[in-house]
């Protein structure tokens, strides 16, 4: 049955006056003419005017034109068929295929056409099957989401009319949330099939590893592997562990039940850093279903121990030393100190592993006039790897020299002399803001770094580069100069701080301690707050949150797709769609290479197909108008445990929980043959007037427009032809 509307916004009475009104006024303008017109022709003026004075009444009150066609539709029967590895394999009760396919046959669901059912199936993503046939299912999903499975039913079940679920399936699920939950919120009766035998099979799996996901080298880190064993009481058990596939560690246990679960301890001492794959391994027994979950595995990301600084002077001086003394009250530090001596030696030398392990430079009153230039292109050359970089000058620094080095640094030099002067620092209330001055992160901050100590500068005078913020200026004999003191830089990932002066180990001496001294325990340590607010910003780098290709997960299935995901920002944290990103895998005997494709918002993606059973390692580089801004790896392996060998019987409780939840029914391959007569019994399993609505918005449409001012344009048209005013 067909129905149709017509409505407006607002009152048809209202809108039928004015139509009147208008047609009213236009009949009293053509009343009289001048000149005088034929009666038909004044006849047809009016009419054209009304007209369109009418439709655009009309179009201003909004009307929309409503249509509603209903039609009959046929019950319909959602079936759900479970295509994970689980389905294929063989327990106590026999092959599990041949089982599936039995059940399907006697619930002569196959018989069904696409007008009376919607076939499915699931695994880790649900897929919809267009002829059903006992040959569309692989059975080789690597994960069993029946939540998912359920859920895609929502917005389907009524515009067909889907009134009952049939779902065959071990109830073994792995991904997503419990299907129970999923099952009640559908509001559907759920008929499941139970494929499988309910008893636990004689077998031994690691059910898990647990580990941290990053670990240091040479700090212990506990590992923990959570072992189940059916059917082996009394059987020696030997646990191995293993790093890289390399062994470590092994133990013994004799089950003392005949259903044993327990939790094994080893503990990990990394002594490689890099991204490292953890395995504990269960040696085989006969007579086990399988051997493919006799094992399980994680990745550690094991980092260095110390974050390495390194020291690099021109002289032995005060300020070097107050710096090393601070340094080395920081945990996790190794200090290198690099100083001249006299002339281009050193007290000791920096090698070339020393100055690549660098992760943070500190240049104070270096370098000078002697200083070496294969040292400055070395450390030039790290630093354009992004590397941070502090600096303090002092009388002797070179800045002759240092323009190897000022492409990294947040200032360009103009003009230096060596002459010596008094400064005190300055610093603006604007100033509050950058972490380099942060103590209690409040405004009243900026009032703990006025009168402190003179301290020293030379002649010097740069200019701040445009990207560069000004922290502090200085001034001289209190007469405020606007010039750069302690200036911060960051910039395509690349950090630096440079302090154009020195003696701050006065602010040491005769700020902080001279104030303990007399008794004021609160008083503000100025030179380590400095020191620990630099070091800090200056360490922590942000490329890796702006940066980051992983994998989808770290452990497939042979012959699953490997998807990697990338997202990239850049140093305002905006979304990167112009960037380049190769990635190149490798392991085994296999390498390949392959770019990631830009979908959007600073995120990128890339599948892999066809890679053999192994371990794999990545590394993706990332490039912006051909230059490079980033790197990342990681590893991931294939073929080694599958999740779905984990639980190796039907879950019947959870199948009859589904079932029971709204009025559905649990069977096997034994009963299932009363299914469909089950079903079509059903109260509720009857036709539906589907009755859809479709709303026309008149007034959007630009035709009644164009219709008024042809109107309009023919009634003007007419008139002046005619010579009327």
């Amino acid at each position: 049955m067909n129905s149709y509307n017509l409505g407006i916004t607002g009152s048809w009475f209202l809108l039928i006056v004015l139509l009147l009104a208008a047609v009213g006024f236009t009949i009293f303008t053509y009343y009289r003419t001048n000149p005088i017109i034929h009666r038909s022709k004044k006849t047809f003026l009016t009419a054209l005017r009304s007209l369109a004075l009418a439709i655009l009444l009309f179009a201003l009150f909004e009307p929309v034109f409503t249509g509603f066609k209903s039609s009959v539709i046929v019950p319909k029967i959602a079936i759900l068929f479970d295509n994970s590895v689980s389905m294929g394999i063989t327990d106590a009760g026999g092959s599990r295929t041949a089982i599936y396919k039995s059940a399907i046959e006697k619930s002569k669901i196959s018989q069904l056409s696409n007008e009376d059912a919607v076939f499915k199936k699931f695994g880790e993503l649900t897929k919809d099957i267009k002829e059903f046939q006992f040959d569309s299912l692989s059975i080789r999903e690597n994960f069993t989401d029946m939540s998912s499975a359920l859920r895609s039913l929502f917005t389907q079940k009524s515009d067909e009319n889907i009134r009952a679920v049939v779902m065959f399936t071990d109830g073994a699920f792995n991904s997503g949330q419990n299907p129970v939950y999923a099952a009640e919120e559908l509001s559907l009766p759920v008929f499941t099939v139970g494929i499988g035998d309910t008893t636990e099979p004689r077998d031994i799996s690691v059910q898990s590893v647990i580990v941290n996901e990053i670990a240091y080298i040479d700090n212990p880190v506990p590992i923990n592997a959570n072992i189940k064993v059916i059917g082996y009481k009394g059987a020696n058990l030997e646990i191995s562990f293993f790093d890289n596939n390399k062994l470590i560690e092994s133990k013994s246990i004799i089950p003392d039940d005949e259903f044993y679960e327990s939790t094994i301890y080893f503990t990990y001492l990394p002594k490689e850093a890099g991204n490292r794959k953890i395995t504990v391994k269960i040696n085989q027994k006969d007579g086990e279903i399988t051997y493919k979950n006799n094992s399980s595995s994680e990745f550690v990301k094991v980092l260095k121990n110390k974050r390495i600084i390194s020291i690099f002077g021109g002289a032995p001086t005060a300020d070097i030393s107050f710096v090393k003394q601070y340094l080395n009250t920081i945990p996790g530090i190794e200090v290198n100190e690099f100083i001249q001596s006299s002339g281009a030696s050193f007290y000791k030398q920096a090698s070339e592993n020393e100055i690549a392990d660098t992760e943070l430079f500190l240049l104070i009153g270096f370098p000078n006039s002697t200083t070496p230039d294969n040292l400055l292109d070395k450390i030039a050359r790290e630093l354009g790897r992004g590397k941070p970089v502090l600096l303090i000058t002092s009388l002797n620094t070179d800045f002759v020299k240092l323009r190897k080095l000022e492409e990294y640094l947040p200032f360009n030099t103009a003009s230096s002399r060596a002459v010596e002067f008094n400064i005190t620092a300055d610093f603006s209330p604007k100033a509050v803001t950058s972490p380099l001055l942060r103590v209690n992160g409040t405004d009243d901050d900026i009032e703990k770094w006025k009168n402190l100590p003179p301290v020293f500068r030379t002649e010097t005078f740069v200019r701040a580069k445009p990207e560069s913020e000004m922290v502090a200026s200085f001034k001289v004999n209190n007469v405020p100069l606007n010039e750069p003191f302690i200036i911060t830089r960051n910039i395509n990932s690349r950090k630096s701080v440079a302090i154009i002066g020195y003696g701050l180990y006065r602010w040491k001496l005769l700020g902080y301690a001279a104030e303990i001294a007399k008794g004021r325990t609160d008083a503000f340590d100025a030179f380590t707050k400095l020191m620990e607010n630099s070091i800090r910003w200056l360490s922590v780098s942000d490329l890796n949150r702006r940066i980051s290709i992983t994998t989808s997960k770290k452990m497939y299935s042979h012959g699953e797709r490997v998807e990697f995901i990338g997202q990239v920002y850049d140093a305002s944290y905006l979304p990167v769609d112009n960037a380049v990103i190769n990635i190149s895998v490798s392991g085994g005997d296999e390498k390949r290479e392959l770019s990631m494709i830009s979908v959007g918002s600073g995120r990128y993606t890339a599948n892999l197909d066809g890679l053999k059973s192994g371990d794999f390692s990545y590394d993706a580089s990332v490039v912006r108008t051909s230059q490079k801004i980033g790197t990342d790896n990681g590893r991931f392996t294939i073929g080694d445990t599958e999740l779905e060998y984990k639980n190796l019987r039907m879950e019947s409780a959870l199948l009859r929980a589904i079932s029971d939840m709204n009025g559905g029914k649990f069977y096997t391959e034994s009963n299932v043959s009363s299914l469909l007569d089950d079903i079509k019994s059903m109260k509720n399993f009857k036709e539906k007037l589907l009755t859809k609505r479709n709303d026309f918005a008149l007034w959007s449409y630009p035709w009644l427009l164009v219709l008024a001012l042809l109107l309009f344009a023919a009634e003007w048209t007419i008139r002046k032809r005619s010579g009327m005013l």
